[in-house]
Order: structure tokens, then sequence, then C-alpha cells
């Protein structure tokens, strides 16, 4: 039962890590990222270290990967939509700037 569970678990973990470095959309990949370390707390958790697995899905999965998808979501533009410069914006800055 128990190296049963390490293989599901040890498939789905690279599985999910294989999909984080390949996978084009960004949101994509950082999702299967989480993934992949919630298989990673899932073996500590197997081998009996449930410190370790818990720091893990605290720290790791509940702070680094949102930050990873709050920054992919808050930093995303469209891409085949071009953002033009607009002179008054541009003017008003530029002056800001040259009083400062």
């Amino acid at each position: 039962m128990n190296s049963a569970a390490f293989i599901v678990i040890a498939i789905f973990t690279v599985a999910a890590a294989l999909a984080a470095a390949t996978l084009r959309n960004l949101m994509h990949a950082a999702l299967s990222f989480a993934v992949a370390l919630v298989g990673i707390a899932a073996l500590f958790f197997l081998l009996g270290a449930e410190f370790v697995g818990l720091a893990l899905v605290f720290i790791y999965i509940g702070a680094v990967a949102v930050l990873i998808v709050f920054t992919i979501l808050l930093t995303r533009r469209d891409v085949g939509k071009r953002s033009r410069i607009q002179l008054g914006r541009a003017l008003s800055s530029l002056s800001l700037c040259s009083a400062v």
C-alpha cells in the first residue's frame, strides 16, 4: 500500500513539474507548479515528516505560489493590443520630472 501510494504521488508530482516547465501559458504553468509542490508535500507526509510537509504547504503553496499567480495576473497584458503613447500624459510627466 505504501509503495503504491508513493508511485502514484511521484508520477503525479513529476507530471505537474514537467507541465510547469513546458507550458506556454504562464497562469497554467504557475498552477501546475503549485500542484507539484502539493505532490512534494504529500511525499513528505508519506515519509512521516509532517512538520516539513505542513511547512511546505503553508510557506511555499500558501505564500510563494499565490504570490506568483497574483504577479502574473496583475502584470499580464494583451499581446495583440498595442498601447499608444498619449501625448498629454507624456508632456505632463516630462514637465513634472523637469520641475523636480
